[in-house]
Parts: structure tokens; C-alpha cells; sequence
């Protein structure tokens, strides 16, 4: 196996790493396992303690998890990000507080030496709080229930087993998990490094399922023997299709709720009975709900665990129908609705009984919709998205308009079933689906169609929504607040798109912003110019959505008609965006992003400072991405191979003094990379 490398870890106590009789257990034991395995390393992993931390301190090889990236470490370490984002929250009980003033000259507890400690001091000063030290998460939430502290700050990387508020603190930037190497071990570097980028998301999911068992039935141990054996009742909506939470593929169940609840069964020994919701007495009689908003649970004081996915709700309507920019606009409108569906509390706050037309279900309110029975309807956007795609819907009916809400889904357990709710609430803290880097609960559509025609048709009637409704609020809204989220909403619907036709472009245009942005703010832009193109570079490669996915996929070398076809996307692009009215350096972006500084691009030969600056920055950030990106028909280069490439179009295809700044700040851009594979 070769030289011995020591992996350091710090037992958390939970299914990430935890010891049991003297045995390390969890998923990061598995993946080291699997690791030495596959690569044919030598990995011995050690739980933190002091002489560790000074052998580190030292200078010894010692790999480090889950080790915060920071300017000091990256001059002794190379960083594999891993699995998981981390979002930083303030988790409360008060329930009347609602947003972060919330915690002016409040007791917030910190756990001192962290990221979190340092960010929430720098970005959150003027809470004027009074900072009070806690060691552990867990000691956060006791202190929290003891009254010593209103609120504490920590990160998502697993949930709670009690049922606490949050806000997330969005001035605090999301980091990912990462594997610490250190810089003495290149060759350790680049294989580990490879691992991760490789690991199918099967293999993930089936390693986190095995972890979160083992985990639970050995914290457990004979707690819950009562429920053994016993038959649970678990009802689900009418529908027996509702991606992405469960829906039949090739005859069998899949989806989030299928997958949690496989688990919840293994780990309790209980039986689980599926009933579909058709009549009212289901609801009180059963023993889980399964999906509930958390807001609904709230209201109506029951037992929810932790969130497992994020309702998105959209309007849609018939394709011939108009857009709709707010519920305002719509008063004297029909909306086809599900009776006591989660978005009925939003509704009325805008709109009248009148307005309404009852449905038993989703695919009910689509049909009403059709028949011209109803004006509108709501729904989430990947379940809508899922139904257009599998049934045809598509050439009938259109997303109208964008709810400005998310609703987090939990499950509901019978308040008579005190010690079932007390089990899953446990197991949920574990539920992940919503901070994975690594997608692998939603991999693709839940049926794939080889008619191109009808997903490209689709992806402009998303796209044309969204322009036309940035365009409405362009003229009626004078709040450069809700102009921002209009834009926002265009991107975000763009971006939704890809990730639906293609996960492998949905990523590179994420990344594509974050390049933009961090690039022009080196360059010394203004910051209203680096927050624009931070928003707008995204759109870069719109145009492509207007060329035969044939051409786009095709692995092998395109012929010169293909070419010439490819070529055309830049000014698709433009005149999409031009239409739209969203801004001229989106324009700008679409139509000049391939030209090159010796006027040689397309596809209008301009050369030099004739290009202008936010389509050079965009173009080499565009080819630093597409150099390391991996593609069914390729592997991805090196971050060393890509920035020798770019080095050698200084003054060729790229404007040099971009280059030099781009090249002075690479690691930046390499951890961006790694951070949204």
C-alpha cells in the first residue's frame, strides 16, 4: 500500500465521523476506505486531539478534513473541496423575531477560532452584539434552550434534532467542505483530487444511506424497540407522481421522500404503508404527513422534522396567454388551485375566494388551465418542469410568472406518536439533499426524450418569460431593489434551464458569474460594473439554446457547415437580449465574448480596445472554465494546463493586462472552480 499518510478528523458525534467501541465509523471512514481501495493509498485516519494539532503545527504531512480555506493555509496546503456547501445561519427560538435586526445589541454565541467567528464580527458589526463564546454546536442549542444566549451562529452541514428557526446570514460567504493536503505532496494531491471529482453520485448516495443506518441504529441501540415491527401509515399527497419528492421511473419508487423514508424504515425496523390522500379523515389518522411546509407546521402547532427540499412556486398558463408580474395584476383572474395546498396563505393575501377553482391535484389544475376553465395556476417549478417534459403539457401551456416565496418541505409526525416523532426528528438532522455540491438526489429529469426540439422549444418559453417580465419591471418598477431581483429571476430561470438540458453547462455558467465578478473587481472596475457583469456573464452563451443540440453534444470535431452553425450564437444571443431590454452590457457580453484582441474571433473581426472590456473579461474566463471542465467527449485539463493556455494567448486571443491580472490571481479563480464542480 506504500507510504502510511495520517488523515485528520474531528469526531463530531455525528454520521460523518463518530467512534464506537473504539472503532472510527461513519461516511468519512467509508470514503477513506473506498479511497485506499481504488487509488491504492495508504490513508489511516486519526480523530483530532493536541498532538496532532502541534505535529501539524510543525510541519508533518497530515491531511486535514473539513479544514477551512484561508490565504494562511493556502501557502502550506492544496484544497479539494468535498461534498457539502456550508451556509452560515442565526438559529433562534423567538419565534416573533424575523429578520436579522432582529439581533440588534442582542446575546449572540459564536464558537470562538472559526471562520464564523471572524465573519460574523467583520460582516454583522453593526448589530452592536454582545458576543458570547460557545464550544460546541450543540452547546450553542442548550444555551440557546437555557436562555443564556437569543441566538447562536453556525453553519448547515446537518440539521438539529430540535426544531429551531434560522436566518441565513448572506453577507457571510458559503464555503464547501474541503480535504487539506499539504503542498509537500503533490502527486497525493492530484490523485485524491481526481477521486473527488470522479465519485459517481450513486456511489455517494449509497455510501451517505449505509453511514446515516449505521450511525442511527448504533446511537440508538435499544431506545426504540417499541416501534419495531410496527406498521407506520405514511400519507402522501393524491398524486402518485411528484417529482422530485416520489414518482415511479421503470416501476420503481424513487425520489427524496422514497430514499429518506427507505432509511427511516431500515434504521427503525418499522413497516411503512404508503397511503395517497383521498379523503380528509387520511390527514389526522395517519402517523407521518409527508411533506409539509414548515410555515404550515408552524401555524398549525405540529410535530415537523428538519426540512428536506425547497418548494420553488411558479405561475403558469396557456401558451397564447399573456405574463404576469405580480399577483396584483391578477384580481380579476381564475387560478386553478389545490384545496389546503402550501401556497394558498400567499394567495389570499392578494386575491379573493372568488378567484378561485378547486382541483383535486396538479395535473387536474393544468387540465383546467387547458380547457380554459381557469386563467392560472401554481405550482413548484421542477415538478412543473417535470410534468411538461414527460406529458406533452408543453406545447399547451407556459410558466407566467415567478412567486417572489420558497416554502422548505418537512415531514409531520402524529402528536400521538411521541416517540416516532422523537426518532425522525433525530434521523432528519441528517437529511442533506439541500447542501450537497454534488448532485446526487436530482441527477437528470425522471424521463429523458431524444426530441430535442420540444426541450429547446420549452427553454425560450422559460427564457421569454423571464425577459419580459425584467422588461415590465424595467418601465413600471422604480425600486432598483425589485428591478435587481428581476434580474436575478432572468438568470436564475436561464440558469434552471441548462440544468435541466445540460448539468454540465448549468455549472460552468454559475461559475462564469463568479469568474466575472472577481475578475473586474482585480481590474479595478467600479463596483456597479463588477456586481453587473457578476450578474450578466451568465448569459454569455444564450444564443445556444437557437443551435441543433446535435451540433452542441457532438464529441467528436465539428465540420465546417457545423462550425459556421456554431458560430451564429453570439448574435441569437444579442438580438434575444437586445429584445429584452436588460442591459447593454449583457448585449455586449452575448455578441463580442468570442472576438479575440488580434481580430481574429467572430462575429464581427473587432480587435483591441475596440472589444469592449466586459466581453474580454467574460472571454477568458469563458476558456479557463471550458478548459477544465470535463465533457462526456473529453477529460478536463489541469488548473496548470489551462493557465499555461491562457499565458500563451496573451495578446493573441486575450487583451494582455487582463491576462496579467487574471494570472496574478489564479489560485482564486482555482478555488471557485473546485468550490461549483
Amino acid at each position: 500500500m506504500g507510504k502510511e499518510h495520517v488523515v485528520l478528523l474531528e469526531n463530531e458525534n455525528s454520521f460523518f465521523f463518530y467512534k464506537e467501541k473504539n472503532q472510527y465509523k461513519g461516511l468519512y471512514p467509508k470514503i477513506f476506505e473506498d479511497i485506499n481501495k481504488k487509488k491504492k493509498i495508504n490513508l489511516n485516519l486519526k480523530e483530532l486531539d493536541t498532538n496532532l494539532i502541534l505535529d501539524m503545527e510543525k510541519g508533518k504531512n497530515i491531511l486535514i478534513m473539513d479544514l477551512i480555506e484561508n490565504e494562511e493555509r493556502r501557502e502550506k496546503y492544496y484544497f479539494i473541496p468535498t461534498f457539502f456547501y456550508l451556509k452560515a445561519n442565526m438559529y433562534f427560538l423567538n419565534n416573533n423575531f424575523i429578520d436579522i435586526t432582529n439581533f440588534y445589541k442582542k446575546r449572540v454565541g459564536v464558537i470562538k477560532g472559526t471562520y464564523l467567528d471572524r465573519e460574523f464580527l467583520e460582516k454583522y458589526d453593526f448589530l452592536h452584539s454582545e458576543i458570547i463564546d460557545i464550544e460546541t454546536r450543540e452547546k450553542g442549542l442548550q444555551m440557546l434552550k437555557d436562555g443564556e444566549v437569543d441566538g447562536f451562529v453556525a453553519d448547515n452541514q446537518y440539521g438539529f434534532k430540535d426544531n429551531l428557526s434560522k436566518i441565513e446570514l448572506s453577507r457571510i460567504p458559503i464555503m464547501v467542505t474541503t480535504l487539506a493536503v499539504p503542498k509537500s505532496e503533490k502527486k497525493l494531491y492530484k490523485n485524491l483530487k481526481r477521486y473527488f471529482e470522479e465519485i459517481s453520485p450513486e456511489t455517494l448516495k449509497n455510501m451517505i444511506s449505509d453511514s446515516r443506518r449505521e450511525y442511527y441504529k448504533d446511537k440508538f441501540g435499544d431506545k426504540y424497540t417499541n416501534l419495531k415491527d410496527k406498521s407506520i401509515s405514511v400519507v402522501f399527497p393524491t398524486e402518485k407522481t411528484n417529482y422530485p419528492l416520489y414518482y415511479i421511473e421503470d416501476g420503481e419508487e424513487k425520489g427524496l421522500a422514497i430514499e429518506y423514508l427507505k432509511d427511516v424504515g431500515e434504521i427503525l425496523g418499522i413497516q411503512v404503508r404508503k397511503i395517497f390522500y383521498s379523503k380528509e379523515e387520511d390527514w389526522k389518522s395517519n402517523d407521518i404527513t409527508i411533506a409539509s411546509t414548515i410555515e404550515s407546521s408552524i401555524r398549525d402547532n405540529e410535530n415537523y422534522t428538519n426540512p428536506y427540499y425547497t418548494l420553488t412556486p411558479v405561475i403558469f398558463n396557456r401558451k397564447e396567454d399573456g405574463f404576469i408580474n405580480n399577483l396584483v395584476e391578477a384580481r380579476k383572474k381564475r387560478f386553478a388551485v389545490v384545496e389546503n395546498s402550501y401556497y394558498m396563505d400567499y394567495l389570499r393575501k392578494f386575491l379573493k375566494e372568488e378567484n378561485f377553482i378547486y382541483a383535486k391535484d396538479m395535473d387536474e389544475t393544468i387540465e383546467k388551465v387547458k380547457r380554459k376553465e381557469a386563467d392560472y395556476s401554481i405550482g413548484d417549478y421542477k415538478t412543473l418542469i417535470n410534468k411538461l417534459y414527460n406529458t406533452g403539457y408543453d406545447k399547451e401551456i407556459k410558466i407566467a410568472g415567478i412567486l417572489d416565496k420558497k416554502y422548505d418541505v418537512s415531514m409531520v409526525v402524529n402528536s400521538e406518536q411521541k416517540e416516532l416523532y422523537e426518532a425522525l426528528k433525530d434521523i432528519s438532522a441528517s437529511f442533506l439533499n439541500e447542501n450537497m455540491s454534488k448532485n446526487i438526489y436530482l441527477e437528470k429529469n425522471s424521463y429523458e426524450t431524444d426530441k430535442s426540439k420540444k426541450i429547446l422549444i420549452f427553454s425560450m418559453g422559460i427564457l421569454l418569460i423571464s425577459f419580459i417580465l425584467l422588461y415590465k419591471g424595467r418601465k413600471n418598477l422604480v425600486e432598483k431593489r425589485k428591478y435587481e431581483d428581476l434580474m436575478l429571476s432572468l438568470v436564475s430561470s436561464l440558469e434552471a434551464v441548462n440544468q435541466f438540458n445540460d448539468l454540465e453547462t448549468g455549472n460552468h455558467i454559475k461559475r462564469l458569474n463568479l469568474y466575472s465578478e472577481l475578475l473586474a473587481n482585480k481590474l479595478g472596475c467600479s463596483k456597479k460594473f463588477y456586481e453587473e457583469i457578476g450578474r450578466v456573464a451568465s448569459l454569455h452563451d444564450v444564443g445556444k439554446i437557437g443551435i441543433d443540440r446535435s451540433i452542441l453534444k457532438k464529441p467528436g470535431k465539428l465540420t465546417e457547415e457545423e462550425f459556421k452553425v456554431i458560430k451564429e450564437h453570439p448574435e441569437i444571443g444579442y438580438e434575444i437580449i437586445k429584445k429584452s431590454g436588460v442591459s447593454i452590457m449583457a448585449e455586449n457580453i452575448a455578441r463580442y465574448h468570442h472576438e479575440k484582441w488580434d481580430g481574429s474571433g467572430y462575429p464581427c473581426g473587432l480587435k483591441g480596445l475596440e472589444i469592449p472590456l466586459e466581453a474580454r473579461i467574460v472571454s477568458v474566463v469563458d476558456v479557463y472554465d471550458a478548459l477544465r471542465q470535463k465533457r462526456v467527449y473529453k477529460d478536463g485539463f489541469t488548473h496548470e494546463k489551462a493557465i499555461e493556455i491562457i499565458k500563451n494567448e496573451s495578446g493573441k486571443s486575450f487583451d494582455p493586462n487582463i491576462v496579467k491580472i487574471f494570472l496574478e490571481n489564479e489560485f482564486k479563480f482555482e478555488r471557485l472552480f473546485n468550490s461549483n464542480i
